[in-house]
């Protein structure tokens, strides 16, 4: 494995604990230092539209969980900023670390549909994050399908097109 990937699931992981144990500041942090190491590998415009247009699910995706009871944040109203940089930390890894993923659309999905739930049970055991009225066997199963289509329209879709859009907009500059 090439040394980049391992610095880009090394930084990601320094995120998820900064974001989950540190908060907003700490998790705004992390996502600064993932996306220099975006920079130096060239590919900053597609992964900060990646971090956005995650931020931007993220956000939207755990404000409905906490409205439907799936998820909660210490009775917070509104996915908690902590939460939605995390989810933008996870753009930032999407060309990198987790660029295998999108290579193979329905395995990647399965793989992130396995591991969310898996991710937010820690947060929880953490006291991040708790699993709300309807118990946590339910919580992470939806979760799990939520993300299994999520990242499936994502791996087969949306990533190769931003980063179609990029390379395009390159090539053109270099002519």
């Amino acid at each position: 494995m090439k040394l980049h990937l391992l610095v880009n699931a090394g930084l990601f992981q320094v995120a998820w604990f900064a974001a989950v144990l540190g908060g907003t500041i700490a998790a705004l942090a992390a996502c600064a230092v993932l996306a220099s190491h975006a920079a130096l590998r060239g590919n900053l415009k597609s992964d900060l539209t990646l971090a956005a247009l995650l931020a931007a699910l993220g956000l939207g995706l755990d404000t409905l969980w906490i409205y439907l009871g799936v998820l909660d944040y210490q009775g917070a109203v509104v996915a908690p900023f902590w939460i939605v940089a995390l989810w933008g930390a996870l753009g930032l890894s999407l060309n990198h670390s987790l660029g295998f993923l999108s290579r193979r659309p329905f395995w990647g999905a399965l793989a992130t549909a396995l591991a969310a739930p898996v991710s937010y049970a820690a947060g929880a055991a953490l006291g991040a994050v708790s699993f709300a009225g309807i118990g946590s066997a339910a919580a992470m199963a939806i979760v799990a399908m939520a993300w299994f289509v999520m990242f499936a329209v994502l791996f087969r879709h949306v990533v190769p097109a931003i980063n179609s859009i990029y390379q395009e907009a390159h090539n053109a500059t270099r002519h």
